[in-house]
């Protein structure tokens, strides 16, 4: 019997996770169709985070997704680099999170009296502790979170470590072909049209991240998805400054094991602006330097940009398209594709595989949106 063959339409972390995913475990025959390259756009253009430590003791939808898919995160890891041999620099060594008010502080000692704070490794680490963890910090932050469940991977690596183990196991990756529209008849989608060729399958997910909107356009339903701009900048981290990540309000500092430190990320809801700004530089900059003032000692070893994919209520759109059998979205990651990757593999290849969404996938379905 011939395999299913499934179409996905986007080469992100998103995209090539769930092709991989689609071919090994669900048996399909895979089309991945990328505009430019495997993760050229708001894959790489983050620090690789994974966290799932919600604001709230009470675990929610996003959160609890997010804790499965940090979970899943190991064997992802291990498999990756089986298939691939590759290396996604998986550091488990936490994360700190410096107090500068008394407001934060007084909320980490409540964190810190959770029921799951055992379970997420929380310390609230105050005077001489804080340096003691990592003296690289300003001599005034006093007072720090530590959260040991938080790792993090080299993003860049792994959406490529992704993309080679997808090959691996069979999918045809066509790179610098864009798709101009989905193919729908009779109700169901068939295929898409790209470059001028119509390319048929059985299945389609759209997972192109920022663009996914566009090309929606003319569907029944909605997916309000727009591009959210994210600058950063890494400066040499030889010799390493700090030995975790340390993550303050918007701004982030990840040392990578291959040697840089990552700064970031501005947010701009600006449209498709092309271009890495001093404003938006500056801003991270001071904000990293506040927190590591030998920041400002190290050369900037590189700057760059992304389109993360957002939605108005800041929650992935994950499921079936209503009104159109076939048809299947995974995008709306926002800042947190890497750290839902797995989870959002595994559980779109089960829902295109039966047709149907799991539980899980409830709080999160494209209908959400309505008309």
């Amino acid at each position: 019997m011939t395999a299913s063959h499934a179409i996905v339409i986007g080469g992100g972390i998103i995209g090539c996770a769930t092709a991989c995913e689609l071919a090994a475990a669900a048996g399909w025959r895979v089309t991945l169709v990328e505009r430019n390259r495997p993760g050229a756009e708001a894959s790489s253009a983050a620090a690789g985070l994974l966290f799932s430590l919600g604001d709230s003791p009470e675990l929610d939808a996003f959160h609890d997704l997010a804790r499965r898919s940090v979970q899943l995160y190991p064997r992802v890891v291990a498999e990756l680099r089986e298939l691939t041999g590759n290396d996604v620099e998986h550091v488990t060594s936490g994360t700190l999170y410096p107090l500068l008010s008394a407001a934060e502080l007084a909320a980490a000692r409540e964190r810190a009296r959770w029921p799951t704070a055992a379970d997420h490794g929380i310390e609230l680490l105050e005077g001489g502790a804080v340096h003691e963890r990592e003296p690289a910090l300003a001599k005034d932050i006093d007072a720090a979170l530590f959260v040991r469940a938080d790792h993090f991977v080299n993003n860049e690596r792994l959406v490529l470590a992704y993309a080679a183990a997808a090959a691996r196991r069979g999918v045809e990756i066509r790179s610098g072909l864009e798709v101009s529209r989905i193919a729908v008849e009779g109700g169901r989608a068939c295929g898409v049209v790209a470059g001028g060729e119509r390319i048929d399958g059985d299945a389609v997910l759209l997972a192109a991240g920022a663009w996914s909107g566009a090309l929606a356009a003319g569907l029944p339903g909605a997916l309000p998805v727009a591009p959210v701009k994210g600058q950063m900048l890494a400066v040499s981290g030889s010799p390493p400054l700090i030995a975790h990540a340390v993550h303050q309000g918007d701004v982030y500092l990840v040392p990578r094991p291959s040697g840089e430190l990552l700064i970031g990320a501005t947010v701009e809801h600006a449209g498709f602006a092309r271009d890495v700004t001093p404003g938006g530089l500056a801003a991270l900059i001071n904000d990293a330097v506040r927190l590591v003032p030998e920041i400002a000692r190290r050369p900037i070893t590189r700057t760059w940009y992304g389109f993360r994919p957002w939605a108005p209520d800041g929650m992935p759109i994950l499921g079936p398209w209503p009104g159109v059998a076939g048809l299947y979205v995974a995008t709306a990651h926002y800042r947190n594709g890497i750290v839902l990757a797995p989870i959002t593999a595994a559980l779109m290849a089960e829902t295109i595989s039966t047709g149907r969404a799991p539980a899980l996938l409830t709080p999160f379905l494209p209908d959400r949106f309505g008309g």
